[in-house]
């Protein structure tokens, strides 16, 4: 005879930013939630490495914009400091490794002309959407269909800057140009251009994921580690791995597309064709920083396999440092699923900073691609899918609602798991 579900008022599923944001609101406000995560930590796509020596790096999310209001207050509640975030912003430091050559941004002739006609091309994408409704405008459905890939040919732009602009889009979508519809790239470019300065301007001293390791300290026991769900329903229903039942008054779905897919069968198919970018990372320890030792700053966009790379230890003490190597889109993904991904890594960085190698340490690597319960690394919709989704995924499926960026403005970033995150709290409460 099977045990009876165990009852509960609200159920989060996923200790990531979104649904932690969710439940420190809902118990702030008297409700009694019980917070389900598949993982042992918390924090989701959110996570720091922190090396012996103090020295840090994100496994994940990394970069925080200026107008990022909801992660810079919690930052703040929490008591924690931020590094300001320049690397990659001087042309004479920066590389550009273009058919196994290397150079300075500022070396290459036609690079500086056809940047700016980049920048104008993406500030005139980015005025045909609203940032605040990527589904409003007459434009929308004509750009939901089209891939950005047709936009950038239509550029007719030179090798060197196709490999700066193709590396700068498969860093920000973590795909390629063709699986990236115009009004997904309209939508982000426009919210770049509200952040106009401070995009990418911060770091969080000591690692991102404190931020949400500072919100599962206010739930206490209320988030469960190690406690994977099997399947949910619209009815309240939930069955975890272990065979333990509950039957849930509200369930927040705070896990990504690929994710929910696999526990709540009913997944509507215009949430299942939702695309997400591919790949992860991999950061190498060193010595000393010796790319400041050949006048670089360590960030370099090339044509290769791995694609990008920066000083991700920058402001922090020591004289080591750590270079993180971004593994974005197709080629990146595959290269980050190979057993010597680092020791190749590792041989890059020295062909570009020779004596990298010799003075490389501890090393980490992260596949979101194929870690079982992020299944790839952040929305990215591609032509056909932003218009279909967007309306899907703010709707509530009978006692189930959905958090996390995918379902916010600021897809992608920790700001919109944070906002998707407060966004169902309150409409559990208005709902009484």
């Amino acid at each position: 005879m099977s045990q009876r579900p165990s009852k509960l008022d609200v159920a989060v599923i996923g200790a990531g930013l979104a649904g932690l944001r969710a439940a420190v609101d809902l118990v702030a406000a008297g409700r009694d939630v019980v917070v389900f995560e598949a993982r042992d930590r918390v924090g989701g796509r959110v996570w720091s490495h922190r090396f012996a020596n103090g020295q840090w790096c994100e496994r994940g999310a990394e970069f925080i914009d200026a107008n990022h209001v909801e992660v810079l207050a919690l930052a703040q509640s929490l008591g924690l400091e931020l590094l300001d975030a320049t690397v990659g912003d001087d042309d004479g430091r920066r590389l550009l490794d273009v058919g196994g050559r290397a150079a300075p941004f500022t070396l290459h002739h036609s690079l500086q002309t056809e940047l700016v006609w980049w920048q104008q091309a993406r500030a005139e994408l980015a005025a045909l959407v609203d940032p605040d409704d990527p589904t409003a405008g007459d434009d929308a459905a004509e750009l939901d269909a089209r891939p950005l890939s047709e936009y950038i040919s239509a550029l007719h732009l030179s090798v060197a800057t196709r490999v700066a602009v193709g590396r700068e889009l498969r860093t920000e979508f973590m795909v390629g140009p063709e699986g990236v519809s115009q009004l997904m790239a309209a939508w982000m470019f426009a919210r770049h251009l509200r952040a106009g300065d401070g995009y990418e301007a911060f770091r969080i001293v000591g690692g991102n994921d404190q931020l949400a390791t500072g919100l599962a300290a206010r739930l206490g026991d209320r988030v469960r580690l190690g406690a994977p769900v099997a399947d949910i329903e619209g009815t309240g229903a939930i069955t975890m791995v272990d065979g333990h039942r509950f039957i849930a008054d509200e369930i927040v779905a705070a896990v990504p597309l690929p994710v929910l897919g696999r526990i709540w069968p009913v997944l509507p198919d215009e949430l299942a064709a939702v695309g997400y970018g591919i790949g992860g990372k991999v950061s190498v320890q060193t010595d000393r920083r010796i790319w400041q030792d050949y006048g670089r700053d360590g960030s370099v966009l090339s044509d290769r396999a791995w694609g990008e790379m920066w000083d991700t230890s920058e402001h922090q003490h020591g004289d080591g440092g750590v270079l993180t190597v971004l593994l974005s889109s197709n080629d990146g993904a595959a290269l980050a699923t190979l057993p010597d991904t680092v020791a190749r890594v590792t041989d890059e960085a020295d062909r570009l900073f020779p004596g990298f190698k010799g003075m490389s340490g501890e090393a980490v690597r992260t596949d979101w691609t194929h870690d079982p319960y992020s299944l790839g690394a952040y929305a990215t919709f591609g032509p056909g899918q932003l218009l279909d989704a967007w309306p899907k995924l703010r709707q509530r499926y009978d006692r189930i609602v959905l958090a996390g960026e995918h379902t916010d403005e600021y897809c992608g970033f920790m700001e919109g798991a944070l906002r998707s995150g407060a966004r169902v709290a309150g409409g559990i409460l208005a709902s009484g």
